[in-house]
């Protein structure tokens, strides 16, 4: 009997050969032995992994599971640049459910040599977060004394039969690792998705005009509805988080719609929110679908006072040009009348009076004898209509339009502006976001300067009207800024700033290590390869549906 059965571990064990030689070739591994293997199993195995010329690494899943992923890099837990795969004979999962966060392989696959079946592992908490998951087991066409075969199999979350078995080894179609690991999450089969929002989110996630309370409008619907219709899914959103903030990381948790998303409460969340190191530490990060930051809307300066008119049609440099050009002639002139015989004008004291005539456009009351000092004063006569003519054209357009001072276009420009600084203070809605404690920790000291004058105020009303009286300037989310300052607000007499404060890339947010992320990846990519996102963005910029 005892022969009988190294027998069947034996044919098992080629089926094994054959996966790892064939459709995995050529692949990096993390290969996971059981202490419990029988011995002939782990010399078997061993003289596997002595004819792969791929790197590997060896794993005892008799040791500490956590104390060994803290010590690896990231590239060998996550993601698709390694096949994870796990050989044993008693249960695995003591190893991995001790494993850190970081643990989430792309590909995994459990060969089991046990006669028992392990499909359980295939369902289990432990491994949901794996996008592509494989047991490969013995089974019996007949009876326990048959030879065994190699039945793959493998889980679809989405489905009603959870576990199927996907073929057996040996089938010509299993050429490829593609093929081996199937996709699990080909559909989600008319799953609701349970996600994390706030409906005050203009232009992206917005209260519906034209629908029920609930429904929600914007960017991040048209994505949705986009992508749900080919991944056959539907959601639900929720119009505002239950304690009234965006999403920061505070006193040891995380509060808004990423808490919500963080204690499991919800899916994902699809609001405005930039990648940063603190939350992808956290959370998985999609794709980004776009690029924006946060703005700082101000008034605009008031017009200059008129009488200030009268010296701007020209920039300084020119009546700096004006003045040493009238001295030159002036020098010029007297050194002409000290070498006549009858001077003509009789000194410096005479001569500049009369040169400045033409300067004011007078007509001048006689000309010197000389002919060459005629042709002098014509030159400077001439030179002077043309100035003339050019400063009363301007001046009558100054004095018709106002004149406003430039206005800054970054906060370093603001500094150094007499005319128009920036405002004493700033405001902001504190709804919890990063950007107060980014400005104060910078180590920009400009940026620093601006969270000193920052005051965070518990209402949108409360945080606008400093910025409508001229105190302070206001910082919000650069589309939402434009709108709810021009839009809702009304203020036609303020402007935003060029510089956008912290510019990042926009992305939805999932729990971490979420298996599907992938697909909504896949579909954001082709949104914003396509230019829908883009055509949304402005389409909303220029519709007067959230108005």
């Amino acid at each position: 009997m005892a022969v009988q059965g190294n027998e069947k571990a034996d044919s098992h064990l080629e089926s094994l050969r054959g996966i790892v030689q064939g459709p995995l070739s050529g692949w990096n591994a993390v290969f996971y032995l059981d202490p419990y293997l029988e011995a002939h199993v782990l010399e078997y195995v061993r003289g596997l992994l002595a004819s792969r010329n791929t790197s590997q690494v060896l794993v005892d899943l008799g040791s500490d599971g956590a104390l060994w992923s803290q010590e690896q890099p990231t590239e060998l837990l996550r993601g698709a640049y390694m096949i994870h795969l796990v050989v044993f004979q008693e249960d695995p999962r003591l190893f991995f459910e001790a494993v850190s966060l970081q643990w989430n392989p792309q590909y995994l696959l459990f060969f089991s040599v046990s006669d028992e079946t392990r499909k359980d592992l295939l369902v289990d908490e432990t491994f949901k977060s794996i996008e592509r998951l494989l047991l490969v087991e013995k089974t019996y066409l007949v009876n326990s004394t048959s030879k065994p075969k190699s039945g793959l199999y493998t889980s679809f979350p989405f489905e009603e039969r959870v576990i199927k078995q996907i073929g057996s080894w040996g089938d010509a179609r299993f050429a490829s690792k593609e093929d081996l690991f199937v996709d699990r999450f080909e559909s989600f089969r008319g799953y609701e998705f349970q996600l994390g929002t706030w409906f005050d989110d203009f232009p992206y996630l917005h209260q519906s005009k034209t629908k029920p309370e609930g429904y929600g409008d914007g960017v991040e619907v048209e994505m949705l509805d986009a992508m749900a219709k080919v991944l056959d899914y539907k959601y639900n959103v929720t119009t505002e988080p239950p304690d009234l903030k965006w999403g920061a990381f505070e006193n040891g948790s995380w509060t808004g719609m990423l808490g919500m998303v963080h204690r499991k409460e919800k899916n994902f969340t699809v609001n405005y929110f930039v990648i940063t190191g603190e939350r992808v530490e956290a959370f998985d990060a999609s794709v980004s679908y776009w690029m924006e930051g946060f703005g700082m809307s101000m008034l605009s300066p008031p017009p200059l006072p008129k009488w200030r008119g009268a010296y701007y049609p020209f920039t300084s440099s020119v009546w700096l040009y004006l003045a040493i050009t009238f001295v030159v002639v002036l020098i010029i002139m007297s050194i002409q009348d000290t070498l006549q015989p009858e001077p003509f004008l009789g000194g410096v004291g005479s001569a500049w009076p009369y040169l400045l005539r033409a300067m004011f456009n007078s007509s001048i009351p006689r000309l010197p004898k000389a002919q060459w000092q005629r042709l002098f004063v014509g030159s400077w006569w001439l030179y002077c209509f043309i100035v003339t003519t050019a400063y009363t054209a301007n001046l009558i357009a100054f004095l018709t339009i106002p004149v406003f001072p430039e206005r800054i276009q970054t906060v370093e420009q603001s500094y150094g502006f007499v005319d128009h600084e920036l405002a004493t203070s700033v405001s902001m809605y504190d709804y919890g976001e990063f950007v107060p404690g980014a400005l104060k920790t910078s180590q920009d000291p400009y940026y620093r300067a601006l969270g000193d004058k920052l005051d965070l105020l518990p209402t949108y009303d409360g945080s606008v009207y400093p910025m409508l009286e001229g105190t302070h300037a206001y910082i919000e989310s650069y589309s939402y800024n434009r709108i709810l300052i021009f839009v809702d607000y009304e203020a036609d007499n303020s402007y935003m700033l060029r510089e956008q404060l912290y510019p990042g890339h926009l992305c939805w947010y999932f729990q971490k290590n979420t298996a599907w992320k992938y697909k909504f990846d896949r579909g954001i990519r082709r949104l914003v390869e396509s230019g829908l996102i883009a055509h949304w963005i402005k389409d909303m910029d220029h519709s007067a549906e959230w108005v």
